[in-house]
């Protein structure tokens, strides 16, 4: 049997060496890597690039993509000015992944966001970013998002709506995730819907509308589906859809 083929996303990072100051690599962390491998995928990644003809094919030789975490989105690709929390931002990459999203759903393959891949996903499609949870109205974005240590162990409840492909997925609507992040979702794009949310009415997912190929999470699966079969149903159910 043929494994579906996961195009990822990379990252960019600067190596700050005294060999090669300043030299900027593409990269994917390898617990990406091994949630498409654990869960009957191909993983291949795709480089950086504004090149319209390259990203057309990465797209032939993928079935589904996954989009990964980062840095903060800019806020001009959703058209707002930066506020003073806004943490390190990659124009390039937002610039990159925009066209590549685009293409992939021309296509009719399935996206997988996670974490800044959930945030660039809404951004691409009109949707807009809270710069830092503490812009949220009161009351709201209340929960402690950065856990910044036990990357596995899930730290606070997310509620999951039903119908809806993160539930097919999951099999349940209630579950406990990991949290690393400081912005959130504010408002959301047309043709997507909100389909899990914390306590504090952060956005936990997102979908599209028309199917459910387009899915973004705002948790990291990637660093509990080891230990955690409802992590591991996640990227199971998102590459067998590929695989389709």
């Amino acid at each position: 049997m043929t494994k579906p083929v996961i195009g990822i996303a990379p990252g960019v990072v600067t190596v700050d060496s005294h060999m090669f100051p300043g030299r900027k690599r593409d990269y994917v962390n390898r617990e990406y890597l091994r949630s498409i491998t654990d869960n009957g995928g191909l993983p291949l990644m795709l480089p950086v690039t504004l090149d319209d003809d390259a990203i057309s094919k990465y797209v032939s030789l993928i079935d589904g993509l996954l989009l990964c975490g980062g840095e903060d989105v800019d806020p001009l690709t959703y058209g707002a000015e930066p506020l003073a929390k806004l943490g390190d931002i990659d124009p390039q990459r937002d610039a990159y992944e925009g066209r590549l999203i685009k293409a992939v759903h021309a296509a009719h393959k399935p996206i997988l966001g996670i974490c800044r891949g959930v945030q660039i996903l809404n951004a691409t499609y009109g949707g807009t970013i809270y710069q830092d949870l503490s812009y949220m109205p009161a009351g709201q974005g209340t929960l402690k998002h950065m856990q910044a240590q036990l990357p596995a162990y899930g730290m606070h409840h997310v509620t999951v709506t039903a119908p809806s492909q993160l539930a097919t997925y999951l099999t349940t609507t209630k579950l406990t995730v990991n949290s690393f992040h400081h912005q959130t979702l504010h408002r959301i794009a047309p043709g997507f819907k909100v389909v899990a949310t914390a306590a504090d009415q952060v956005v936990e997912a997102i979908e599209s509308t028309a199917g459910g190929l387009q899915l973004g999470v705002q948790w990291h699966p990637e660093m509990m589906q080891q230990v955690n079969p409802l992590m591991a149903q996640l990227f199971a159910g998102f590459i067998a859809t590929s695989g389709q």
